[in-house]
């Protein structure tokens, strides 16, 4: 029994000495929330539309008149 608390108080100090904190890497929040204004070009004609307006077909940005 004198072992393993002689044991724990060891590891405790090698553990201090190592810098004593181990903890999970903190997520970053995002840098700007993406409101759908940000303006995008219609794959087929060009016209620029927001993100709002816009339809998305096969990952593409299309306007109402030409979905």
């Amino acid at each position: 029994m004198l072992k393993l608390i002689l044991l724990i108080v060891i590891l405790y100090y090698v553990y201090k000495a190592l810098g004593g904190s181990f903890s999970l890497p903190k997520k970053e929040p995002k840098e700007s929330a993406d409101d759908g204004n940000e303006l995008v070009e219609c794959s087929k004609c060009g016209v620029y539309i927001t993100k709002k307006e816009a339809k998305i077909k096969f990952g593409k940005y299309y306007c109402d008149e030409c979905v």
